[in-house]
């Protein structure tokens, strides 16, 4: 995969992640926390219950800036653990190809999840020994 720069790959694949936390988070939070919970029924009634959802969202946003940070670093050579870029990037792939599915491509996030997961992906496979 000579035509694949690993490194290249890994910190687009980090800031992308990157970004879609953040905007996970902030956009989330205006669309669709904020309007949920405004509606003050069923178990969100409940201020523990409505607490530990917005937690949820939020930590949601910090773990994938966690995964970002993992990609960034190992494109620097900070982390040599391929089997970890790899498994963010599979996980990625998986789940961005099944959010387009199942939303039918109606979720704006699919797509991006889905480049994350192939960059990730592909720089993994590219700095690969060959054989």
């Amino acid at each position: 995969m000579d035509f694949v720069n690993p490194v290249f790959a890994m910190l687009w694949a980090a800031a992308l992640a990157a970004i879609l936390a953040v905007a996970h988070s902030v956009v989330g939070e205006r669309s669709l926390i904020r309007p949920l919970l405004a509606e003050n029924t069923g178990v969100l009634a409940n201020p523990v219950y409505a607490k530990v959802t917005r937690l949820a969202w939020h930590w949601t946003s910090a773990l994938w800036l966690v995964a970002a940070a993992v990609l960034a670093l190992a494109a620097y050579g900070e982390i040599t653990a391929s089997w970890l870029v790899l498994a963010i990037g599979i996980g990625h792939l998986a789940f961005g190809l099944f959010d387009l599915g199942w939303t039918k491509g109606r979720h704006v996030s699919g797509a991006p999840i889905a480049i994350v997961g192939l960059l990730a992906c592909l720089a993994v496979m590219a700095s690969a020994p060959t054989v």
